[in-house]
């Protein structure tokens, strides 16, 4: 596929600088600049480098007027390059077919155009919205109801009762409506606590590779709108995520915490059970909430504890200072015990 830059502008919303009617191929990262390839700055401080490359064309902030190469002007570059990817590198289209492989229950309801691929599995009375795929060894559970444009990659497990929304993409080997982790201690050791509630997902959300989603105790496992989660996240009975929120890799979050809408988490976060979390907050990887902790919407947090964005960077600072804090008590100590030794002795 090839396409002008006058093409791309219209698609991306742009303004061309330079020689519209010129041809590009492709679409690469900054990193790995090519010829008759398009790719994006956030930052005009990179565009030197760029310039001194075989890049074709640059999709830049409007801060950038001017350059030895051709520019293409948009309002958010790394946007207008994503929309550009999906337009070079279209999706897989899937056949619509059920395989005589699959296994499908006779009182499932199987929506118009949809795809089972071979040793897929779909249980009594799940439901499979229009134009939705189930892949290779994916399990669908009884009573489940997927919606409409779902995509469900190989190995994919939903448990019973779970509902997902329409348009949602779930890729390998992510297990959803698991058993939460409840027990109550007793004499006789753990006594599992029934968990007879769901999860429910709504529409556009996307869960990565190995994610595990428990079931409610009571009520469901809710995770809003738009939401996207990293592979191998773990999200534990009762919790309740937002719409619009990005939670990204080995994040773990206990039972029954509250995670806003548009809130970022970076990789390793942990999050104690009854934590809430407000709308528009940033968590920085690898930070740590004790159970119960509340944290006001749109705050900058990380550390363990987390902390308020200033407060922590004090603390680390102070850390940093440590050991040459302690030398200087080691000298003051010397010093102290020097003088005793001193004033110990008969004045002359």
């Amino acid at each position: 596929m090839s396409k002008t830059l006058r093409e791309i502008a219209k698609l991306t919303g742009g303004t061309v600088l330079g020689n519209d009617t010129l041809s590009i191929s492709g679409i690469t990262n900054s990193e790995n600049p090519k010829p008759g390839f398009i790719t994006f700055i956030q930052d005009p401080k990179h565009l030197k480098d760029l310039e001194a490359s075989d890049i074709g064309c640059i999709l830049v902030p409007p801060s950038v007027t001017a350059s030895s190469k051709p520019l293409i002007q948009v309002a958010n570059p790394k946007a207008a390059w994503a929309k550009l990817l999906s337009v070079f590198y279209p999706a897989k289209v899937y056949k619509p077919e059920v395989s005589d492989k699959a296994s499908v229950a006779k009182s499932a309801k199987i929506g118009n155009n949809v795809t089972v691929e071979p040793f897929a599995s779909i249980g009594e009375r799940a439901v499979i919205g229009d134009g939705s795929v189930l892949r290779s060894f994916s399990f669908v559970d009884e009573d489940v109801k997927i919606g409409n444009g779902c995509l469900l990659h190989p190995g994919v497990v939903i448990y019973r009762e779970c509902v997902l929304g329409n348009s949602v993409i779930v890729h390998a080997g992510t297990v959803i409506g698991a058993d939460g982790f409840g027990y109550v201690a007793g004499k006789e050791g753990q006594l599992k606590v029934p968990q007879v509630g769901n999860v429910v997902i709504a529409d556009d959300v996307e869960i990565g590779a190995l994610v595990t989603i428990d079931r409610a105790t009571v009520g469901s496992t809710e995770i809003g709108r738009g939401t996207k989660i990293d592979n191998q996240v773990q999200i534990a009975h009762n919790v309740s995520i937002g719409s619009h929120s990005a939670i990204s890799a080995q994040t773990g979050i206990s039972g029954s915490s509250k995670v806003g809408s548009y809130v970022t988490m970076g990789g390793k976060v942990g999050l104690g059970d009854h934590v809430e979390i407000g709308d528009g907050t940033m968590v920085g990887a690898g930070a740590g909430f004790p159970s119960g902790k509340r944290v006001p919407a749109r705050q900058i947090v990380f550390g363990q504890p987390a902390r308020p964005y200033q407060e922590a960077r004090r603390q680390i600072a102070a850390q940093l200072r440590s050991a040459e804090m302690l030398e200087d008590i080691r000298k003051l100590k010397k010093r102290i015990a020097e003088l005793e030794e001193l004033l110990k002795k008969p004045a002359v």
